[in-house]
């Protein structure tokens, strides 16, 4: 919603993406999701920019690891930090999309 309201020219277009490729008498489903490439990217990016869960789903290692030089033993429980991912300076186009 925030998104919608700091950039009205996003919303107008991805409005007009929905009228065009489904129409104004439904609502969009997932048969809909390649008419509709423009709505895919901005749900990508609202997730990116402001991401539901920060620390994603906590996962347990189901053996011995090594990572980095660090010791990850077996069972341990492992998060993973995925919005330092999506803010990493050393991404291809970091700065294209203003995550820099």
């Amino acid at each position: 919603m925030l998104a919608m309201v700091l950039h009205p020219d996003v919303q107008a277009r991805a409005q007009a993406e929905i009228d065009a490729g489904v129409g104004r008498d439904r609502m969009p489903s997932f048969a809909d999701r390649d008419a509709l490439p423009y709505i895919r990217a901005v749900v990508r990016e609202s997730l990116r920019w402001r991401m539901v869960g920060p620390l994603g789903v906590p996962r347990t290692t189901v053996q011995d690891d090594v990572y980095e030089g660090y010791f990850i033993p077996k069972g341990s429980v492992v998060l993973e930090n995925i919005w330092a991912m999506n803010r990493c300076v050393s991404a291809p186009r970091a700065r294209v999309f203003g995550v820099v």
